[in-house]
């Protein structure tokens, strides 16, 4: 029975790692190390392991347009535990260790010579894997070249902070997905979109005893002003992390604990790294203890698998128990239907959570099989304590439609036959990421057009207080808006509208005076508001700066094919969207507004008074347009703001101080002020 069973999880895990190299996981990490933990049971008992155990050898091979290479040095596995008295046996003895924060993204090696950008290779199986030079070199925290002459390699891996992931979550599952297919785009540019970051966590060859110089350019000439580094004749991993950093690396956030130290308390030093990672926004999902010594680590010698300097302790984002409501369909103003989970509501963290993204139709699947039913068993846990998320129901309870009819139940997440908004039809659409997407087919839908108002005159557009979505639901129905045009020429109708149900002259009023006030914009807010494709507020800013806040410029610029694709942050997507984008219904809208340069509010750019500061912000604002604003007054002043609260943040930014939210929680433990908004305005 046991060979059975080993055969059939050797099968299931190696199918599941080859399936996580390609970038399409078919199941989570918790789930691969629950079925790799039972195969570790499994083998101990039986006293033997089969030839292709992922416990032995890593196993799949690379299947992609990508060009393969060998690589130079081999790049296994990490032992996992989930136990701490793991980590206890394997520090037994008493070698000093470092604990790193196991960065969750794609392993990746970099090798440099004469102080050159030579390749990068995907970790691949191990021995094999793919050149991804041409995209590493866009990647901003790779340096092209470095102040080191001889041959130097570097393992590290490819990652996309939490707060970089943000705009692309509605179509990707998590920043390991997103990090994995965007290195692995041919066009270098799109993968420069990506904002992708390499953080480095181990020196395979180099930075001993030499004395180096920088080269600088295409052609090798040195510098005039020679800048030196010189390495160190040690055998210290942290030692050599910290002389990257020198040259130009972001290294990973690390600890070292003395084995003398009586308190050798590992969860606490596990949770200072927790902290760390969340400062940074860096996704992780354990934690790495590595012997320092490096020929120390090397005598303990390697299995197939693994290399026995160093084990990872797995950790996850705790579950709550659920159950599922139902599938809600929400439009975007592009077409794409976004499937959101309704559930009973529970309490995580201070708040009640009852909804939860499903990204789109392929995570949908992929999260809850072919088909869910009302009343189903579910799992919600808070990725990276922010953002609520269903966990993917395993995949021996999932059931077809056939089963859930047979067991009286009724299925939660049909397909929407029909555009919920316009009644016309739907179809899934494959992207050329691969991402499928449900999409209204209907090119007049409602549906797209009330959401295109509600982001023109939302925070991100032009802000006009009053035009609610429901608001602007009605104008619509009762005939006064048409086009975006029609929202600067409402006054018509101001008899026959405060005489509505739900209004009145007062209400009216305030309505029209906010759409009188913000005929007075900026280019950014004003492109920002037209929903361009791919172009969100930052790049709007970008744009706006180039054009010197002057629209018939910017106009000017597309007309005579701008390179925007030159632009930081821009490439060719970007610029093919800002060019194929139609400005008829802008070059009419522009008649109404009184489009205004930005002024730069220059801060005492000399004293910086918030200089050292550390700021986080939570819960709803009143005195900003949206929190953007308010980060952009804080670092003005020289202050730095942080996703997470931790013993380095001087204040927590919270108009509802008696709130019980994890944030408020964690401040008042660590003796953090907690201030409003008025209090940091007085500040100011």
């Amino acid at each position: 029975m046991s060979y059975l069973q080993m055969h059939e999880l050797v099968e299931k895990l190696n199918k599941a790692t080859e399936e996580y190299d390609k970038g399409c996981p078919i199941m989570t990490d918790k789930e691969w190390d629950n079925l790799y933990f039972q195969l570790i049971q499994l083998e101990r008992e039986a006293g033997y392991t089969l030839f292709e155990s992922p416990t032995q050898k890593v196993s799949y091979t690379v299947v992609n347009e990508l060009k393969k290479i060998e690589h130079n040095h081999k790049m296994l596995s990490l032992d996992k535990t989930k136990n701490i008295s793991d980590i206890e046996t394997f520090a037994k003895n008493n070698k000093l260790l470092i604990a790193m924060c196991k960065m969750d993204g794609l392993t990746c090696s970099l090798r440099y010579l004469d102080g050159k950008l030579v390749s990068a290779e995907t970790r691949g199986n191990g021995y094999i894997g793919e050149d991804i030079l041409h995209n590493t070199r866009v990647i901003p925290s790779i340096p092209k070249y470095i102040p080191y002459l001889d041959e130097l390699i570097i393992d590290g891996e490819i990652i996309c902070p939490y707060n970089k992931f943000e705009p692309f979550s509605k179509d990707y599952k998590n920043p390991r997905n997103f990090a994995a297919g965007s290195i692995r785009l041919l066009d270098s540019r799109e993968c420069e979109l990506r904002n992708l970051k390499f953080i480095a966590w181990d020196v395979i060859k180099g930075l001993d005893n030499h004395i180096s110089h920088f080269k600088n350019d295409e052609n090798e000439t040195e510098v005039d002003e020679t800048v030196w580094f010189k390495g160190y004749a040690n055998e210290d991993l942290c030692q050599k992390l910290n002389d990257l950093g020198k040259i130009g690396f972001t290294i990973v956030p690390y600890i070292t604990i003395d084995p003398l130290d009586d308190n050798k308390n590992y969860e606490e030093k596990i949770n200072v790294l927790k902290d760390k990672a969340k400062e940074f926004n860096y996704p992780i999902d354990g934690i790495v203890f590595k012997f320092d010594n490096i020929e120390y680590g090397k005598s303990l010698g390697e299995t197939a698998h693994h290399f026995k300097n160093a084990i990872a302790y797995k950790f996850y984002d705790e579950t709550y128990d659920t159950r599922l409501k139902y599938i809600e369909w929400s439009l975007g103003r592009t077409g794409v239907l976004t499937p959101v989970a309704v559930f009973e509501s529970v309490d995580i963290d201070g708040t009640t959570v009852e909804r939860a993204s499903l990204h789109n139709y392929g995570v949908m699947r992929e999260t809850l099989g072919p088909c869910a039913y009302k009343g189903e068993p579910i799992k919600i846990y808070k990725a990276n304590q922010i953002i609520p998320q269903v966990e993917p129901v395993e995949e021996e309870y999932r059931l077809n439609y056939g089963q859930v009819i047979a067991q009286g139940g009724v299925s939660a997440n049909d397909e929407p036959e029909c555009c919920p908004i316009c009644g016309g039809s739907c179809s899934v659409v494959k992207s050329k990421d691969g991402i499928l997407n449900m999409m209204c087919d209907n090119p007049e839908c409602q549906g797209k057009f009330i959401t295109k108002l509600d982001h023109f005159v939302g925070k991100k557009g032009l802000d006009i207080k009053g035009l609610s979505k429901v608001t602007l639901e009605k104008l619509i129905d009762w005939g006064y808006i048409n086009n975006l045009v029609d929202i600067f020429k409402l006054f018509r109708y101001i008899n026959e509208w405060k005489k509505q149900d739900g209004f009145g002259e007062k209400s009216v009023t305030k309505i029209l005076e906010a759409i009188e006030k913000a005929k007075n914009c900026t280019l950014e807010s004003f492109i920002s508001s037209l929903g361009i494709p791919l172009i969100g507020s930052t790049n709007a800013k970008d744009i706006a700066k180039i054009a010197d806040g002057d629209y018939k410029k910017f106009r000017d610029m597309i007309n005579s094919n701008y390179a925007f694709y030159k632009l930081p942050n821009f490439g060719e997507a970007k610029h093919a969207a800002i060019m194929n984008f139609d400005y008829t219904e802008a070059d009419e809208l522009v008649q109404y507004l009184n489009i205004i340069e930005k002024k730069d509010n220059t801060i005492d750019i000399i004293n910086k008074p918030f200089k050292g500061q550390i700021f986080v912000i939570t819960g709803k604002l009143y005195n900003f347009k949206n929190r953007e604003q308010l980060e952009e007054q804080i670092k003005a002043r020289g202050g730095k703001i942080s996703s997470s609260v931790s013993a380095k943040t001087t204040y927590l930014i919270n108009n509802d101080i008696s709130s019980n939210s994890n944030k408020n929680v964690t401040a008042k433990k660590l003796g953090v002020s907690i201030i409003t908004e008025e209090e940091l305005v007085s500040m100011f």
